[in-house]
């Protein structure tokens, strides 16, 4: 089954009523830590990191098939919409998905079978 992506560009309102332009960049990982995948947007001109933790990533896909990249794309897409709607400062602390997060956005999705 083809997975069509959802929040590769999408727009947001904010917190105070403004409007957020998102599109996605690129993506990445560092290899220091636990590994953390890295997926670069662009939000109204300004490049912002969403961080999925690499262990959080291992414990959700074990006993499952591994995510597409697209489908890490929208789980960071949809966490980065979640703290814009939030008004949440767009820093490594805010925009780092764990297990938590990560299980109820991948289940949102429908990722989580």
């Amino acid at each position: 089954m083809h997975y069509e992506p959802l929040y590769e560009r999408f727009e947001v309102g904010g917190a105070e009523g403004e409007s957020h332009s998102v599109e996605f960049v690129k993506s990445g990982f560092l290899t220091a830590g636990d590994r953390p995948e890295l997926f670069f947007f662009r939000v109204d001109g300004e490049e912002t990191v969403v961080g999925i933790s690499g262990g959080s990533l291992d414990r959700f896909q074990r006993g499952r098939s591994r995510l597409a990249r697209e489908e890490k794309i929208d789980l960071a897409g949809l966490w980065l919409k979640r703290q814009l709607e939030a008004g949440a400062p767009l820093d490594s602390e805010h925009l780092l998905l764990r297990d938590v997060q990560l299980g109820g956005l991948a289940a949102e999705l429908g990722l989580a079978k």
